[in-house]
C-alpha cells in the first residue's frame, strides 16, 4: 500500500471505496433489472428491533427509561423511511392479534361489551341515544382523517350532517332519525373509498339492523385508513428514496451518539465483521505472493459484503445491517438453492452423458421441477428430501432417454446417478464447494467491476442464469443503498485497521 493510501482520511477512503467498489445498484447494466418483488406478505420483512442496536460494551452504565425510548424512536423512524426507501412493495397492514391471545381476547370482550350496550340503550323504550352520539363522533373523527386536504367541499358536508349540536336537538325533541345517518355515511364512504372497497361498501347496504351496520361501518373505515396511509407512502417514496441516505445517516449519528454517551459501543459487531474479512485478505495475500488480494478498502469491502451470502448464524449481525437482515438472510438462502440446483444439474449431466447433452429445454425442465420440490424447504430438511429429488430426476431421465430412442441406464447406472444427487447436498461435496465457489466468485465480481458490458456467467450456472442476475440485481442494490448511508464509517473502520496493520509493521 503507497504512502499517500496509508495517510488517507476516513473521508478519502471512503471515495477509494467508491471508485474500486463501482455498484451503484442503478439500472445500467441486465443485472439490475430484476423485476420487483411482488409482495407475499408477510415476506420475511420482520424490521429489527430498536433494542437491536444498543449493544452493550464492558462494563456498561444504566441507561435511563427516557434515554432508552428516545434512542428507540429515532431507530424506529429511521427504520420506517428504509424499509419504504429500499422496498418498492413495503405497505402497512393491520396487526390482528393471535387467534388465541390475551390481547385478542381482551378485545373481543371490549367490543362486545360496547356493542351489546349500544344495542341495549337503542332498544330501551324510550331509546337511549348517549352511545349512538358517542358512535357518530367517531364515525365522523374517522372520515374526517381519511379526508386528503383538498377535499374541502366533503368535509364541510360531513360537518353539516353529522352536526352533534344538531343531532342532539333532534334527541331532545325525539326527532332523530339514526337510520337516516347511515344511509348519509355509507354513500359518502363510497365516495372516498378505493375500488377495491366498492365490494365492502355495497354489502353494507344490505345491512337492516343498526347495531350490525356500523360495526361493519367501522371494520370498513379501518380499511380506508389503511388504503389511505399506502396512498400517501407511494405518493412519498420518491421524496423518501431521495432524502433517505442522509435522514438515516443523520439518525444513525443520533443512536451512536447516545449509545457512546452511555458506554456503549453501536459498532462492535460492524467492527468485527470488517476486521474478521480484513484478516481474511491479508492471510491470503501473505500465502500467495502473486494473490491481487492486497487489503485495500474496496476489496475488504467487498470480501465483506461477499460473506453475508453465506452469512453463519452463529455470528451476530453487524449494526449498520440490522434493518436488511431479513432481506439478507433471504438472498443468502436463495443463493444456497441455486447453488444446490445448480450441483445436481451438473452431476445429473455428468453422470448420464451424452443421451441428454443436447436436448433441448431437458435442462430448465429439471431445473424447474426441482426448485418445485425445494420450494419453502427449510435447510435442515432438505437432507431428508433429497432423496425425492433423487428419485424423480432419475425418472425423468428414463422418460428422456426413451422418449428420443435411447437405451434405458440399467440398475446400477441409476443407483449411481441418485447416489451422486444425494451426495452432493453435503457442503463439503466437491461439486457442491466448486459451484458455490462460482456463486460468490460471480456475486463478488458483480459488485467489484463496472456495469457497462455483462457479466460472464461462470460454467455450470447457466441453467439458473435468470435467477442469479435477479438475486445479483436485488444484492447489489441492497448494498448499494448500505455504501452510501454507512460508507463513512466503514472508511473509518477500516482505515484504523489498516493503519495499525502499517504501525505493526517492521520499520524497513
Amino acid at each position: 500500500m503507497d504512502e499517500e493510501q496509508r495517510n488517507s482520511s476516513p473521508d478519502e477512503l471512503n471515495d477509494s471505496m467508491s471508485g474500486e467498489l463501482s455498484a451503484s445498484g442503478g439500472s445500467d447494466g441486465p443485472l439490475n433489472d430484476s423485476p420487483k418483488q411482488t409482495p407475499t406478505k408477510k415476506q420475511r420483512i420482520n424490521t429489527p428491533s430498536p433494542m437491536g442496536f444498543l449493544v452493550a460494551a464492558s462494563p456498561p452504565k444504566f441507561v435511563s427509561f427516557d434515554q432508552l425510548m428516545a434512542t428507540a424512536d429515532g431507530v424506529a423512524n429511521m427504520t420506517l423511511a428504509h424499509e419504504i426507501a429500499v422496498d418498492g412493495s413495503f405497505k402497512l397492514e393491520k396487526l390482528d392479534p393471535q387467534q388465541n391471545s390475551i390481547e385478542k381476547q381482551v378485545r373481543d370482550v371490549v367490543h362486545k361489551a360496547f356493542w351489546d350496550a349500544l344495542k341495549e340503550k337503542l332498544g330501551s323504550d324510550p331509546p337511549d341515544y348517549s352511545h349512538a352520539l358517542i358512535l357518530l363522533q367517531e364515525v365522523k373523527e374517522e372520515m374526517m382523517g381519511i379526508l386528503l386536504p383538498q377535499h374541502e367541499r366533503m368535509r364541510t358536508r360531513i360537518n353539516e350532517v353529522l352536526d352533534l349540536d344538531l343531532i342532539q336537538q333532534k334527541v331532545d325533541n325525539d326527532a332523530l332519525d339514526f337510520n337516516s345517518y347511515a344511509e348519509f355515511v355509507i354513500s359518502t364512504m363510497a365516495r372516498m373509498c378505493a375500488p377495491v372497497r366498492d365490494e365492502r361498501i355495497a354489502k353494507l347496504r344490505e345491512i337492516k339492523d343498526v347495531v350490525p351496520l356500523y360495526r361493519e361501518i367501522f371494520a370498513v373505515l379501518e380499511l380506508m385508513k389503511m388504503d389511505m396511509a399506502n396512498f400517501t407512502i407511494q405518493q412519498i417514496r420518491p421524496y423518501i428514496q431521495m432524502q433517505s441516505v442522509d435522514y438515516e445517516k443523520k439518525k444513525f449519528q443520533e443512536v451512536l451518539k447516545a449509545q457512546e454517551e452511555n458506554n456503549l459501543d453501536g459498532l462492535q459487531f460492524t467492527k468485527a465483521w470488517l476486521t474478521r474479512n480484513t484478516e481474511k485478505l491479508k492471510a491470503a495475500s501473505a500465502s500467495d505472493t502473486a494473490s491481487t488480494s492486497a487489503a485495500t478498502p474496496a476489496r475488504i469491502m467487498n470480501e465483506a459484503y461477499v460473506e453475508l451470502l453465506e452469512w453463519n448464524d452463529q455470528l451476530a449481525f453487524p449494526e449498520t445491517l440490522l434493518m436488511d437482515q431479513s432481506r439478507i438472510l433471504e438472498l443468502r438462502d436463495k443463493t444456497q438453492h441455486l447453488t444446490l440446483i445448480s450441483a445436481i444439474l451438473l452431476v445429473t449431466y455428468n453422470t448420464v452423458g451424452s443421451p441428454i447433452a443436447g436436448i433441448s429445454g431437458f435442462k430448465d425442465k429439471l431445473k424447474n421441477e426441482i426448485t418445485v420440490i425445494l420450494q419453502d424447504v427449510d435447510d435442515r430438511d432438505i437432507p431428508s428430501k433429497i432423496t425425492n429429488v433423487a428419485e424423480h430426476v432419475n425418472k425423468e431421465v428414463l422418460d428422456c432417454m426413451a422418449e428420443h430412442g435411447f437405451t434405458a441406464m440399467d440398475e446400477t447406472r441409476q443407483n449411481v446417478l441418485k447416489g451422486q444427487i444425494t451426495e452432493v447436498v453435503e457442503k463439503d461435496h466437491s461439486v457442491h464447494k466448486l459451484i458455490g465457489s462460482r456463486v460468490l466468485d460471480f456475486m463478488g465480481q458483480s459488485i467489484a467491476t463496472s456495469h457497462s458490458a455483462p457479466i460472464k456467467v461462470p460454467p455450470g450456472l447457466s441453467a439458473v442464469e435468470k435467477e442469479l442476475s435477479e438475486l445479483c440485481g436485488k444484492f447489489l442494490r441492497l448494498i448499494a443503498h448500505n455504501r452510501a448511508v454507512f460508507g463513512i464509517w466503514y472508511a473509518e473502520i477500516i482505515g484504523g485497521l489498516i493503519k495499525l496493520d502499517e504501525d505493526l509493521s517492521p520499520t524497513k
